[in-house]
């Protein structure tokens, strides 16, 4: 398959099935749609636009767990000066800002909260795990894992359109080549379904519909 936009086979999928829908159209045209193009475009459509959910939900989860990271890093600085107060001897994850990826600053967090819960019984844990710390940390843990669900479910999305796209444009070949012998290389049907070499404003000028 020849490289095409994801949202110019959306248009052309459209176009192909306002072409087949239209009075007295061509028996030829529309056999062919409703058997070999309609199922697979159908599914292409559904895909591309539940990838584009997907990015959606991708984007919110990570914005979300950006947020918790940012509301921890304070919270996270004094859980970690009050225990190697109390354990002077521990040896301590790097403070958030000094960690790499937002993963890395998960596991840190979680390593401290696991470090303080050695120490439950005591006053003075008991009060970082029960206060912002260990309720941020928490939350902290809830979103990233919010997020790498997001990121493997985009990951899914992203190969299921993929394998949509090309049947459909294999289909939708097919379908071409009927609507052109049927109506002609010059008709305004085919045009529409023909990408054309120049501009995109050129490809919108054979296509007066709203």
């Amino acid at each position: 398959m020849k490289h095409i936009e994801y949202e110019v086979l959306y248009r052309l999928l459209t176009r192909a099935a306002e072409i087949a829908a239209e009075p007295a159209m061509h028996p030829s045209v529309v056999t062919v749609y409703e058997n070999v193009l309609q199922s697979p475009a159908q599914a292409f459509r559904k895909a591309h636009v539940d990838l584009l959910a997907a990015e959606s939900v991708r984007a919110k989860e990570r914005d979300e767990r950006g947020m918790a990271l940012d509301a921890l890093d304070g919270h996270y600085k004094v859980a970690r000066s009050v225990l190697l107060a109390f354990a002077p001897h521990t040896v301590l994850p790097d403070t958030l800002k000094a960690q790499t990826t937002d993963t890395d600053k998960v596991n840190a967090a979680t390593r401290l909260f696991d470090m303080l819960g050695q120490y439950a019984g005591n006053v003075w844990a008991d009060e970082l795990l029960a206060g912002p710390f260990g309720v941020i940390t928490q939350e902290m843990v809830k979103e990233h894992d919010e997020a790498v669900a997001a990121e493997m479910a985009l990951a899914k999305a992203r190969a299921f359109r993929q394998e949509a796209c090309s049947l459909a444009y294999e289909k939708l070949l097919a379908y071409k080549r009927v609507v052109r012998d049927a109506l002609g290389a010059t008709s305004k049907q085919y045009r529409r379904i023909h990408l054309l070499r120049g501009s995109a404003k050129e490809d919108a000028a054979v296509d007066s519909t709203p």
